[in-house]
């Protein structure tokens, strides 16, 4: 499975896809980068899309509707 080609399952993600944090100051996120280590779960790290904040969270998390909402995919653009 590669995280930069077709997705083959639900949370699978690229740099460039975009997710919309929950809440009332939520804004847009985008995929800047995918980590991939052996001994802990996939992160991706996030950069705000009209700022200049980023974070890194886990794969698992932008999944979690009552943490992020995916709005679109690198390759709709």
């Amino acid at each position: 499975m590669s995280l930069f080609g077709r997705r083959a399952r639900g949370n699978d993600v690229a740099p460039g896809d975009t997710f919309r944090k929950a809440g009332t100051y939520g804004g847009e996120w985008v995929v800047e980068r995918v980590f991939e280590y052996p001994d802990i779960p996939p992160h991706v790290r996030l950069v705000e899309r009209n700022g200049a904040r980023a974070m890194t969270v886990a794969v698992s998390m932008l999944f979690d509707p009552e943490c992020f909402q995916h709005v679109r995919q690198a390759s709709e653009f």
